[in-house]
């Protein structure tokens, strides 16, 4: 059995915690022309300073063939590419009351044999007490990062099914989510 993990590494998570209890001045994205998306970058500007959440594609196994897979990272580190976006400002003037990470399991079976186990965190989920902004992986490929903004915004994501509906007869797909609150650091 192959097992890939393509979540968020320790210190991204980390820097996310940093944020609970900081004063969330705005996200910064492409403008929503057709889709509520941002290509490769979004910006979360807190009161002292930046987080970015990338999607970028890496050549990985995607069950059984090398693709381009996009992968998430958060860093306070300012790509280049920022400063080629024409990036605009949501405000947002409140503060992170919660941050929820929704991590998602892939397993493929092939004639009754578990042949992958992939994780991949599928999105982030900002609370900020009054309603929420979150940030979707879009599919396998896509380097674009849908937002969401609402509440109970996990319930917009797509569905695990999107994932388990298209392979030949002789492969069973399973996947499931978990939702993780993060605490803030101490």
């Amino acid at each position: 059995m192959k097992t890939i993990d393509i979540r968020l590494k320790q210190s991204e998570v980390n820097l996310l915690c940093s944020m609970i209890g900081k004063n969330l001045i705005a996200i910064m994205h492409d403008e929503f022309r057709f889709t509520p998306t941002s290509s490769q970058a979004v910006e979360m500007v807190t009161e002292n300073d930046s987080s970015y959440l990338y999607s970028f594609t890496e050549c990985l196994d995607y069950y059984g063939t090398k693709e381009d897979v996009a992968v998430w990272s958060v860093s306070d580190t300012k790509l280049p590419i920022i400063d080629r976006k024409s990036f605009i400002k949501t405000p947002v003037g409140e503060v992170v009351k919660g941050i929820i990470l929704i991590q998602e399991n892939q397993r493929m079976f092939e004639n009754g044999e578990q042949t992958y186990d992939v994780w991949l965190t599928r999105g982030i989920i900002i609370d900020v007490g009054d309603r929420q902004i979150a940030f979707e992986k879009d599919v396998w490929f896509s380097e674009e990062i849908i937002v969401h903004r609402g509440y109970e915004l996990s319930k917009e994501f797509s569905p695990t099914e999107d994932f388990c509906d298209h392979w030949d007869s002789s492969v069973k797909a399973e996947c499931s989510r978990e939702a993780v609150v993060l605490n803030p650091i101490k």
